[in-house]
């Protein structure tokens, strides 16, 4: 035991010794330019080590340096890419006996990062690449600037040659800017820690922070195996797990749940990300699929993801729910807000093709269900060609683009409904409630501008439309008709209808847009008992309907209806009022008054054709009676 202690302390003695002499004879600023310089020919970049770099001793025996700044290339508004206020670099005391360097833990504190993507697209991070050529490297040597004279047989900093037992950075901040979007994110990160480290191994990466992003406070952790390839030019993060608490006066209930699982690949030098079996969760919300990003002269996006059944209505704004429910009650909020055109140029940087395929999205009151779409983004045009979705028993189908046409937004759309229940659908999507049956929809358009007024007023197109087996609710035409059927008889009113409803069997027309206005040409309604066909007009701006309508009955023996002794008069009726609110009027007293003059003109008529005939029989009664007194005399 005691030549094991002997041994023991021997070797304390040693490493003491080796620790002292370490520090007495190498001065750590004599490296200064060297590592620069390896930084510059490694990563393309300039770094500056403000300060002297000296000796520390706890809790590790360790290079510790002041200010270190990693600059960024000319054309950015931010001096540094990196910037580090104190830095500790350990030092492991044994491999130095045998002539290795291998570092200890590093540890960052007040770090700095500023990732940047200029309009023009290009980012600070671009061309972050090795300068110096392999043959280039195995001939270099590194001097210490002491002794110019002296060489050494290998660089100062091979990459594929550094082992890091492990990082922690501190109070680090983070900037993102995206000058093309217009755009600007900082987050204050507490703490990061990686554990041991060496290019081309897998390696643990944990992270627990507080981020204040916005308005939004979050509590992130996250887990992954980091793999750096030996010549840095990819970074891998497998079995990536992300979880995060978001909090804000602003979100559902005050807070999101959310979480990030993938396995992702980024490429410094073809600036390409991949993420491959991801799975994003926000509360309830899921998405999953795989994704690619690349960013050059374009900004290249592929996926293909899928997701579960989405509720969005508690994430949408508060102020809308409250617009959509003052617009329901015929109410506005009278207020005069500014719209804007927003701004599609980034279309003209973008390369996207991905498919989308939901089970089913709830908002605002709308529920729809699958939904598959692809999406293309090329040359400054995005297009759905196409998105299909379920919608009320029934199919929804678009083709849609969206181009910055030289500035100008513009749009083209054309899209059906089939076997659709429109009931349904006009109460949860627009909160009116007068028309039921099964749709047939057809509509292409085109216009410029996005804002909500240019959508109303510059949407050109035309359509067409088919409902079958409906009702038509706010008026009860059968039952009108048979009370006017008892004005005219003079026979006692039958009693109203607990139910103003209008049965129908088919429903159809024909439309077209333009300046804010749907002129409907054609309308036309068939039922067992009655044809109701005419034209009418609906203001979009205004939201209000303006149609004149004529009701014929048609001819049916049966005594409930009885519409045969109306003799296929047509009755007008208008419909006016809002698109919530329509007022059904049936022109009854027009039609009373109508088939009172028509009789009272034929009765004038019989009168009058029996007036004459009567002067007639009189004249010839009187010419018979002439002839026979003169017959009498000249007899």
């Amino acid at each position: 035991m005691k030549l094991i202690l002997k041994l023991f302390a021997g070797l304390v003695v040693i490493f003491l010794l080796a620790a002292v002499v370490l520090v007495v004879t190498i001065d750590p600023n004599d490296y200064k330019q060297q590592i620069q310089a390896q930084v510059k020919n490694t990563i393309n970049r300039d770094l500056s080590i403000n300060g002297d770099i000296s000796w520390a001793f706890y809790p590790q025996l360790a290079f510790s340096s002041g200010e270190i700044e990693l600059h960024n290339p000319d054309g950015f508004n931010r001096k540094n890419l990196l910037k580090i206020d104190q830095a500790m670099v350990g030092i492991n005391i044994l491999p130095l006996l045998k002539g290795q360097i291998q570092i200890g833990e590093i540890t960052l504190n007040g770090l700095v990062l500023n990732l940047i993507t200029n309009k023009d697209g290009s980012s600070n991070l671009d061309n972050m690449g090795n300068t110096t050529s392999k043959s280039d490297a195995k001939e270099q040597t590194v001097t210490p600037t002491t002794d110019p004279g002296k060489t050494q047989e290998s660089v100062f900093f091979a990459p594929e040659n550094l082992q890091l037992a492990g990082v922690n950075i501190n109070d680090a901040q983070i900037e993102i800017q995206d000058l093309k979007a217009g755009t600007t994110n900082k987050a204050d990160i507490k703490k990061i820690h990686l554990g041991k480290f060496s290019p081309g191994q897998e390696t643990d990466l944990s992270m627990q922070t507080d981020a204040i992003i916005d308005a939004m406070v979050a509590e992130l952790n996250l887990q992954s195996k980091l793999l750096v390839s030996a010549d840095l030019t990819t970074i891998e993060l497998k079995q990536l797990a992300l979880s995060a608490l978001l909090t804000g006066e602003d979100l559902p209930n005050g807070k999101i749940n959310s979480s990030v699982n993938a396995d992702l690949k980024y490429n410094l030098d073809s600036m390409k990300a991949e993420l491959s079996n991801l799975l994003v969760k926000l509360d309830q919300i899921q998405l999953s699929g795989n994704l690619s990003l690349q960013t050059k002269n374009l900004t290249t996006v592929r996926f293909a993801l899928k997701g579960n059944q989405w509720d969005l209505a508690p994430y949408l704004p508060q102020s809308e729910q409250t617009e959509t429910a003052e617009n329901s009650s015929g109410k506005t909020a009278g207020k005069n807000t500014q719209e804007q055109e927003p701004d599609l140029s980034i279309l003209n940087s973008l390369d996207v093709d991905g498919t989308l395929s939901i089970e089913g999205i709830q908002a605002s009151g709308l529920t729809i269900g699958k939904i598959d779409s692809k999406i293309i983004i090329k040359k400054g045009k995005a297009q759905l060609t196409p998105l299909t979705a379920e919608l009320y028993q029934g199919f929804l189908n678009v083709d849609a683009s969206l181009e910055n046409n030289r500035g100008l937004n513009s749009y083209q759309i054309a899209s059906n409904l089939k076997d659709v229940q429109i009931r349904p659908l006009l109460i949860d999507a627009a909160k009116i409630d007068y028309l039921s049956g099964t749709t047939a929809f057809n509509f292409a358009g085109k216009g410029q501008g996005l804002t909500a007024t240019k959508i109303k007023t510059g949407l050109t197109g035309n359509g067409d439309f088919k409902l079958t087996d409906g009702e038509l609710y706010g008026v009860n035409i059968p039952q009108e008709i048979r009370i006017l059927k008892a004005k005219l008889q003079g026979k006692a009113l039958p009693t109203e209808a607990d139910i103003k409803k209008t049965d129908f069997a088919l429903l159809s027309g024909n439309f077209t847009v333009k300046n804010a206005i749907v002129d409907n040409q054609k309308l036309l309604m068939l039922s067992p008992v009655i044809r109701l066909d005419g034209s009418g007009l609906a203001d979009i701006l205004k939201e209000t309907l303006d149609y004149r309508l004529s009701v014929t009955p048609l001819s049916k023996s049966s005594e409930e209806t009885a519409q045969t002794d109306l003799d296929g008069l047509s009755i007008p009726l208008l419909i006016k009022g809002s698109f919530t609110d329509p007022k059904f009027s049936l022109d009854t007293q027009g039609v009373i008054k109508e088939k009172l003059d028509a009789e009272k003109k034929r009765l004038e008529e019989k009168i009058k054709k029996e007036s004459e005939q009567k002067i007639e029989e009189e004249k010839k009664k009187l010419e018979d009676k002439l002839k026979g007194k003169i017959n009498k005399l000249f007899g």
